[in-house]
């Protein structure tokens, strides 16, 4: 039996290709922009940011949108950058602040408040906080400090120990974009939040 080779040819097959081919990069467009969230940046720089922060539910799922009365909006917060080589683990705690980015105003001078009390993390390449209920809504956080460029907070995580104290030099960071009651991150870590909980020490 002979073997048979098919051959695309002709004007139209091409056109069927191409037009497959589209179709198919449309769909992975689609669904990186469904994993990925908004292609939307946000409208300043911060130099200080080292990475980005995870935000997770105590169910171990990344959360992403809410409405901005969430009480808490999420329930942990991981970050990307480890401690410092040179800091010493021991005691080491983590805070969560948000941020009120404005038009024309470097980041370090964004007014802003804690979200969280200092919370100790377990594993200093892992910094965490846990975000408890009667912590800020960002509904309250935008009472207090109007999200006035383009509906955008800003979230650090600031580490410390007792040795150095408050390491403000370099933080991790979210971005997100409050639209009325609901909020949405267009801008975070990548962190997995399958174990988050386990990233907090235990009685934090």
């Amino acid at each position: 039996m002979g073997t048979r080779v098919l051959t695309i040819s002709g004007a139209g097959t091409r056109t069927r290709l191409a037009l497959g081919l589209a179709v198919v990069a449309v769909v992975v467009a689609s669904v990186l922009v469904w994993r990925l969230g908004s292609t939307e940046e946000a409208p300043y720089t911060d130099p200080a940011s080292t990475g980005g922060l995870t935000l997770c539910s105590a169910d171990g799922k990344a959360v992403t949108e809410g409405r901005t009365g969430d009480r808490p909006f999420a329930d942990l917060v991981l970050g990307d950058t480890p401690l410092p080589d040179d800091a010493d683990p021991a005691g080491a705690v983590a805070t969560l602040y948000a941020y009120q980015p404005r038009e024309g105003i470097a980041p370090g001078e964004f007014s802003g408040s804690p979200i969280t009390a200092a919370v100790a993390f377990a594993d200093p390449s892992r910094p965490a906080t846990r975000v408890t209920a009667d912590a800020w809504s960002l509904g309250d956080f935008v009472t207090a400090f109007p999200a006035s460029l383009q509906g955008y907070v800003q979230l650090r995580l600031v580490l410390g120990t007792p040795q150095l104290g408050t390491l403000a030099d370099g933080y991790d960071t979210a971005d997100i974009k409050v639209d009325g009651d609901r909020w949405e991150l267009v801008r975070g870590g990548s962190a997995s939040c399958r174990d988050a909980a386990s990233a907090v020490a235990d009685g934090s």
